[in-house]
């Protein structure tokens, strides 16, 4: 990934309330693909303090809520049906 991408990553970051350091620790240690993903994760887990959730997240890799999947295949589905309307 471009260094464009490592600057939006970092943006992202600091706006959930990462420090300075932590975003460069996460950016240095770990792949852009994890972080991103970790931050496309977030709004689906129910964290009180989504700065600390975020780095854990990250840091464990942890898996993708179940929450996020639901949401996705209900996307899926609703996109599905709204084309099965307009072919009616």
């Amino acid at each position: 990934m471009t260094m464009q991408k490592k600057i939006e990553l970092a943006k992202r970051l600091h706006l959930i309330g990462v420090s300075k350091d932590g975003v460069v620790e996460l950016l240095w240690k770990f792949p852009l693909e994890q972080i991103e993903a970790q931050l496309e994760y977030l709004p689906f887990r129910k964290a009180k303090r989504p700065e600390a959730m975020i780095i854990e997240s990250i840091r464990k890799n942890y898996s993708p809520p179940k929450e996020f999947y639901y949401a996705r295949s209900k996307s899926e589905l609703t996109e599905a049906f709204e084309s099965l309307d307009e072919g009616s």
